[in-house]
């Protein structure tokens, strides 16, 4: 399935700010973009999907919105 992924902060240095490729979970999407951006192999990061953070391998349903988002802290 194509997914339309949005990056914030130190992974849109890496990626740009939007990502299309194919992918039918959030393990698959990761395979496939540390192939195309090996960088961000050893980074972690946080996904999205529809606004809610997946802690789990989470399968992409039809027009669902994925962001990849760098640790954050608070203040």
């Amino acid at each position: 399935m194509e997914i339309k992924i949005i990056t914030f902060g130190s992974i849109a240095a890496i990626t740009g700010k939007e990502i299309i490729l194919h992918a039918t979970d959030i393990a698959s999407m990761k395979v496939a973009l540390e192939q195309l951006f090996p960088a961000l192999s050893d980074r972690s990061y946080a996904v999205a999907i529809n606004k809610k953070l997946a802690g789990a391998n989470v399968a992409f349903g039809q027009n669902d919105s994925v962001t990849l988002m760098p640790p954050y802290s608070g203040g």
